[in-house]
């Protein structure tokens, strides 16, 4: 009996004596101002707050339960690292396995502990709403490394962090929206504390594994996703054969429904199918025909799907979307005895005929001779009966044009601009049309009218070379032109005449009164009218901007001593646009005025000779007429 008095004295004389202790390390822990130094350039707290540390899973515990106290602390010496494993020695057992246990390579890189995910006094349940590793706070908790900088740049990740980048996933909105649902957070998909590389059989997100782990929540699809040739093309070892990631993606998972997410119906063929399918390097390695999905783009199905069409059929609608078969497979959905059905979804009351119409139509010449034998009928007919009315219509208009310049001779003519200025027209307008061709068969590879260039022979060192030399041309004529205006007095006459001043904006409300039909009085231009200043002064504008950006263009090493590198990319865009911007100007503005103009056609003859009958000169400058009649006398 005097046995159980002795322990029951014992044990309360142990828990005064860890109260005591606990005291000890309140006299200097509870002020709120201590601090230490690390490596003698950090400052840091060392402040403990009781409050804090009672609503933690750890309350009650002792300071010395976790923390090995020397019997002459505090001195300079700093305490042990905390040891979790004292109490959690299965868990210490997972951790020292997995890539946050490991010894990072570099030092100045953070090493995931217990502290980074769980926290230090202030640890609390997992289920309790402010815990870090509350099924809410979770990626935040991982972000709080992943997200960072020099973390993403170590892992060899551009971009935003995987924290970052599951906020706003799918996932994560049915996680906040309804938390009934059970949507996976990072520790469902990557594991609590045996976080192992994606190259370690083990890891639940290895290739093998993923599937598995996906399919804790979504069951039908590995159902589905394990009975596909992708599946068994990765059990054989082929790592370039797809899994959930492959077209789903990670972290930043967003539902089907939207229409920006890759798997979204109109997006999947050409974001998530051609990715691979249209690889010829990858293709060549399964024995498959890279030009599958080319040959679905030109198909009726293919273009509806790229006009938007909800209802057009994509490459799940046929080939299904997890349980995905090769043809071969009797219990695939384009096996020949499963196409009824399948095209069925659509189309009804098929036929076995109509079913066997080519989705991919390649190789016709083999395939189906009498379409190839046609399709060349065609190609030949269209050459020969356009190319018989183009020549046809062009004979009428060369009629045209003699009748009308064989009309103007005998009028009375006089010299509107002089010869020299008539031929710096013509090389103006040949080497501006060789730019705009050349230039626009570098953006413009695939169109049809440079694939014809190429078989003709225009390579890209030719293209370039012609490119450049039309550029000179150009350059060479302006100057010639800016000669003409400095070093002679009709040039600078000319250049004053070119000069916008208010009366252009009196011409231009006159015109539209007078076409609007509220006003029988036309303008009465002089030597240029406001169209055709602003025409001029365009084509110097135009001529200063592409030179400039085309040189930096011509000669990047040079000018990129000059300038920032952004600046290279900036003349690109400008050189680029300029080129569209002159060359509609061309076709919409100065084409009409010379060409389609009721007043002018079949074309404006002053273009050949410089000349302008006595008649035109009244009916567009007649203000011209006068000051020519004042300078006379």
């Amino acid at each position: 009996m005097k046995f159980i008095p002795g322990i029951t004295i014992v044990i309360f004389s142990f828990f005064i004596a860890l109260s005591h202790a606990d005291e000890l390390c309140l006299d200097c822990h509870a002020d709120k101002d201590l601090t230490m130094f690390i490596n003698d350039s950090t400052e840091v707290s060392i402040f403990f707050d009781q409050g804090i540390f009672d609503k933690s899973v750890h309350s009650g515990f002792s300071c010395t339960d976790c923390h090995e106290v020397h019997e002459d602390h505090p001195d300079e010496t700093r305490l042990p690292k905390v040891n979790c494993a004292n109490c959690h020695e299965d868990v210490m057992e997972e951790y020292s396995q997995s890539v946050h246990g490991l010894t990072p390579l570099k030092k100045d890189v953070p090493q995931g502990t217990c502290v980074s995910c769980h926290g230090t006094h202030n640890i609390l349940s997992s289920d309790d709403s402010s815990s870090m590793t509350h099924k809410l706070n979770i990626a935040k908790t991982c972000g709080n490394c992943h997200d960072r900088p020099d973390v993403l740049a170590y892992l060899g990740i551009r971009g935003d962090g995987p924290g970052l980048l599951f906020h706003g996933s799918v996932h994560d909105q049915v996680m906040r929206n309804n938390p009934d649902l059970n949507a996976p957070s990072c520790i469902d998909c990557h594991d609590y504390h045996l976080v192992l590389t994606k190259t370690n059989p083990r890891s639940t997100f290895s290739k093998l594994n993923l599937p598995k782990t996906c399919g804790k929540c979504h069951q039908n699809a590995l159902n589905d996703y394990t009975k596909s040739i992708h599946w068994q093309s990765v059990l054989r070892g082929r790592d370039e054969s797809p899994v959930c990631n492959d077209c789903h993606g990670e972290h930043s998972i967003i539902s089907p429904e939207d229409e920006d997410a890759v798997t979204n119906r109109l997006n999947s063929a050409s974001r998530i199918c051609n990715s691979c399918h249209a690889s010829e390097v990858m293709m060549k390695r399964f024995g498959l025909d890279h030009r599958q999905f080319e040959s679905y783009s030109r198909s009726y199905h293919g273009l509806a799907l790229l006009r938007g069409s909800p209802d057009a059929a994509t490459c799940t609608s046929c080939h299904e979307i997890h349980a995905i078969r090769g043809a071969a497979d009797s219990l695939s959905s384009i096996h020949s005895s499963h196409l009824i059905q399948t095209c069925g979804q659509c189309h009804k009351n098929i036929s076995a005929e109509f079913a066997a119409i080519e989705v991919h139509p390649l190789d016709q010449e083999s395939r189906n001779p009498i379409a190839y034998i046609i399709k060349h009928f065609y190609i030949w007919m269209i050459i020969l009966v356009i190319g018989g009315m183009l020549f046809h219509n062009l004979l009428i208009l060369s009629k045209h044009i003699r009748d009308k310049r064989k009309a103007e001779s005998a009028k009375l003519r006089y010299q509107r601009f002089l010869p020299f200025e008539v031929y710096q027209h013509l090389f103006m307008f040949l080497s501006f049309s060789t730019l705009a061709i050349t230039g626009f068969a570098l953006k413009f590879p695939d169109a049809s009218w440079v694939q014809l260039l190429n078989y003709l022979g225009l390579t890209e060192y030719l293209r370039s070379t012609i490119h450049r030399i039309a550029a000179v041309i150009m350059i060479t004529i302006s100057l010639i032109q800016l000669s003409y205006f400095i070093f002679t007095k009709k040039g600078r006459k000319e250049f004053l005449a070119l000069i916008p001043n208010l009366e252009d904006f009196i011409h231009l409300w006159q015109n539209f009164k007078y076409f609007l039909g509220i006003s029988r009085e036309r303008p009465k231009f002089g030597r240029f009218d406001y169209g055709e200043k602003a025409e001029y002064l365009a084509l110097i504008w135009g001529v200063i901007i592409m030179s400039t950006s085309g040189f930096v263009l011509w000669f990047p090493e040079f000018f990129m001593k000059l300038f920032p590198a952004w600046s290279f990319e900036t003349f690109e865009i400008i050189h680029y646009f300029e080129a569209w911007l002159a060359t509609l100007a061309i076709l919409v503005w100065h084409w009409f005025f010379v060409i389609f103009h009721p007043e002018k056609y079949p074309v404006n003859l002053t273009v050949l000779d410089g000349k302008i009958t006595y008649e035109d000169q009244k009916h567009h400058h007649p203000k011209e007429i006068i000051i020519n009649k004042k300078n006379k006398k």
